[in-house]
């Protein structure tokens, strides 16, 4: 019997217990954990405070009728009603509306996670949670991150999908886990961006702070996206839990296994995890079979240790590998991907004293990425491998301390990135020719300065923050040359000006006013810079972009920088619930995209391709946009959530290139005001979930509709994508204390449709289709 099987069984056979109630708190607006919260039953000695990921459990409850109060500082007040009979085991999931702040004072407690909470208050963010990753069935981060508001991800192949927030994407964003560890990625096409070394069983939490604020997470142009996985955490008294899951979704054939086990006492625990996924090719609506197998297997060592109730040392050894992933979008699949991550971190909570709180992280990611065209049909005449290995290394200092009714945050990080890399080229049908070795990247490095400070203050309804960081920012190249065995040097950039060195400077304010007690405003203005990344200044004639062109490294090319507004208004109340506008508007000097180089000038070593292009800064870009919830009150038996979210970008000044009849480049044309290209239509989704049997049932209904997007870029022919509405159901099932079960049906409906964002099959042109009706169920067993 497999051991699945096992631990579906044990808990069924006559189990019992005395009554309890558990629970999850989470904040309505963004689906955050909320901890640190108060909760207590009203006429009794009941009481406990929410953990680190919401939780909060009450134990050896007799039978009868409770009144649950919960209590938080940035918080309404909640009371839930529920009864309780005997043996009887109750769960909650509890949805706090933000406080809209009134006269009354409000004091900062001296505890980290909660002055920080209020202090980002500002930024327009969007949080999830395990509960919602449990509830979906997704292959990686990046696809979940896309059923989250005006969020988006391009893909390329089954998994592996990059996130684009707003419009903005790949170094636009800043994409971070566990307080600051960054990983880069080995592929050019970005086959492997961060969030697909990261297992998504693995996930507790996914923090969005949009736009360029969030400075103290290190330098963004479009957001921050930080991600926290599972790892060791302190024990009260001598202990174990061990978590198992089993997964299967039919439409890919695709199994998933996941153990996790954690021991510890007051002073120290540990935490070792390990999870496979094997999927196969997916069917679209249409019956077709879409290429998109993929072989991933995660695992994971972590240990801490707790000198005394302030402070926390902790070590993780983690890995990914992917094996035979299929990219049918682009020229080449993965054939290898192993993936190392390494952390120390340390959290003092009473460093020079008890307002002062010190946070320091040491981190090494190492990346060896392997992939082949063997499955191209361009195969067998030339099979190309491309070999890369990709480190990021780096350090987090942080440190707050409580002034008065404020807090002054400072610190610094520092990154450094290498990247070398090549292609060889077998010649099969002419085997006297030599083998082909052609460099990607030449020992590319890359480092980063940052220093940063934020200062917050409040005082009755006004809190105020204003954010600071400089960037020594610094790159380089051995010599970036292209040689042929017979036809002699194609092309040489030379020595001299392979470097390139920029000192940017950024800056945020916010404030956040309560204007009665259910209305607030929240306002940010924010300029962020973001220098170029190692493939903009030195890859070496790629098909990389969204259009068919080589694409050559630009030494030369400078900062994008970001100037954008933010303004949210939100409406809470405990009868109605919470209702949140957020408008935004983005203006980009130096906007960084492709100009074409001549072929007197550059030629392509890519067959099949128009030509070449070279990363540089076009104009001006303008995004504009804006984001719509709704959360319906928790004294509502059927919980209601809808939203929606449009980005409209534009580009003062791009290049269309003309063809003639021959499919020839003849030239190039200024066009004015162009769409810029790869921004996600109008969304709009609607969650409606009903929860049953004393709320250990929970059915849940998903809609999700999609607008055409024909605002497209004509500079790079864009096409334009058809609108689409799809829907799903699903359902969370509490068997007992130590099962539970989810499950449902995905495009229930069996649509064929594909998103605007996704690339086109390579060879063919048609769309990469999403899959179609998938049926899913989990299982997970937790002692």
């Amino acid at each position: 019997m497999k051991w699945w099987l096992v631990l579906v069984a044990l808990p069924l056979l006559g189990y019992a217990q005395n009554s309890s109630v558990t629970g999850y708190l989470t904040e309505a607006k963004t689906g955050k954990p909320v901890q640190n919260a108060e909760l207590l039953i009203e006429n009794s000695s009941y009481a406990t405070t929410s953990g680190s990921d919401g939780a909060f459990h009450f134990t050896d409850l007799p039978a009868g009728s409770y009144s649950l109060v919960c209590r938080h500082i940035s918080y309404q007040k909640q009371t839930i009603k529920f009864d309780l009979e005997n043996n009887e085991r109750k769960k909650l999931r509890i949805s706090l509306l933000p406080g809209i702040m009134t006269l009354e004072e409000v004091v900062i407690k001296e505890n980290a996670p909660e002055r920080e909470l209020i202090s980002l208050s500002h930024i327009p963010a969007i949080s999830a949670t395990r509960v919602d990753i449990d509830e979906s069935a997704v292959a990686d981060p990046g696809d979940f991150l896309r059923s989250l508001s005006n969020i988006s991800g391009i893909r390329k192949g089954g998994t592996g999908i990059d996130p684009v927030v707003r419009g903005f994407r790949f170094s636009q964003l800043n994409i971070q886990l566990n307080n600051g560890q960054k990983v880069e990625g080995g592929c050019p096409n970005r086959m492997d961006p961060v969030t697909s070394h990261i297992e998504i069983d693995d996930v507790e939490r996914i923090d969005v702070y949009k736009g360029p604020h969030a400075l103290k997470f290190g330098a963004s142009l479009g957001g921050i996206v930080h991600i926290k996985t599972t790892g060791p955490e302190q024990f009260d008294k001598p202990g174990f839990s061990l978590t198992a899951a089993k997964g299967y979704e039919n439409n890919w054939n695709g199994e998933k296994e996941r153990l996790s086990i954690s021991a510890g006492v007051k002073k120290a625990s540990v935490h070792i995890s390990g999870s496979r996924r094997d999927y196969g090719n997916y069917k679209d609506g249409a019956g077709n079979i879409v290429g998109s197998s993929y072989c991933r297997y995660n695992y994971k060592a972590a240990v801490a240790w707790f000198p005394d109730s302030r402070q926390k040392l902790a070590g993780a050894y983690e890995g990914s590998a992917g094996r035979n992933v299929a990219f049918p979008s682009l020229p080449m699949d993965e054939r290898t991907d192993d993936t190392r991550l390494v952390s120390v971190d340390y959290h003092n909570n009473n460093f020079l004293n008890a307002r002062s709180t010190l946070k320091v992280k040491i981190y090494d990611s190492h990346v060896h990425h392997l992939m082949d065209n063997k499955q191209r049909p361009l195969s067998d005449t030339v099979v190309a491998i491309s070999d890369i290995i990709a480190t990021n290394r780096g350090l987090r200092i942080e440190g707050n301390m409580l002034t008065g009714k404020g807090q002054i945050t400072t610190g610094m990080d520092l990154e450094y990135i290498t990247k070398d890399g090549s292609r060889t080229k077998n010649m099969i049908m002419q085997p006297g020719l030599p083998v082909k070795e052609e460099k990607l990247w030449n020992n590319a490095k890359y480092s980063n300065t940052g220093l940063f400070g934020e200062y917050f203050i409040k005082h009755n309804t006004l809190s105020l923050t204003l954010s600071a960081r400089a960037d020594l920012n610094s790159a380089g190249s051995d010599e970036i040359s292209i040689t042929h065995p017979m036809a002699g040097e194609i092309y040489n950039y030379g020595t001299d000006s392979i470097r390139s060195d920029y000192l940017n400077f950024s800056i945020s304010a916010g404030m956040v006013k309560g204007l009665g007690k259910k209305f607030k405003v929240a306002a940010a203005l924010g300029r962020g810079m973001r220098s170029p990344d190692l493939t903009e200044r030195f890859i070496i004639l790629l098909p990389i972009g969204y259009d068919q062109f080589d694409y050559l490294g630009n030494p030369e090319i400078r900062p994008e920088i970001n100037n954008q507004a933010d303004i949210t208004f939100t409406y809470a109340e405990e009868k109605t619930g919470m209702v949140e506008i957020t408008g935004f508007i983005s203006y980009v000097n130096r906007y960084i995209g492709g100009t074409i180089i001549p072929p007197s000038q550059q030629k392509p070593l890519t067959a099949n391709v128009l030509g070449v292009k070279r990363f540089d800064n076009l104009g001006n870009a303008l995004l504009r946009g804006f984001e719509f919830s709704y959360h319906s009150p928790e004294r509502f038996r059927m919980r209601c959530t809808t939203g929606a979210g449009f980005t409209y970008g534009t580009l003062d000044l791009g290049y269309q290139y003309l063809l003639n009849e021959n499919g020839e480049i003849t030239g190039q044309q200024e066009i004015k005001n162009d769409a810029l290209s790869e921004i996600p239509p109008l969304e709009a989704t609607l969650a409606l979930e009903y929860p049953l049997i004393r709320n250990r049932l929970i059915p849940k209904l998903n809609l999700r509709a999609v607008a055409p997007q024909n605002h497209i870029s004509k500079a790079q022919y864009e096409m334009a994508s058809p609108g689409f509405v799809i829907a799903g159901v699903s359902f969370f099932f509490e068997v007992n204390s130590v099962l539970s079960l989810t499950g449902g049906v995905h495009n229930i409906f069996d649509m064929a449709y594909y998103e605007h964002l996704n690339r086109n099959i390579i060879g063919s042109g048609s769309s990469f289709y999403e899959p179609g009706r998938r049926f899913f169920i989990n299982l997970l067993f937790k002692i």
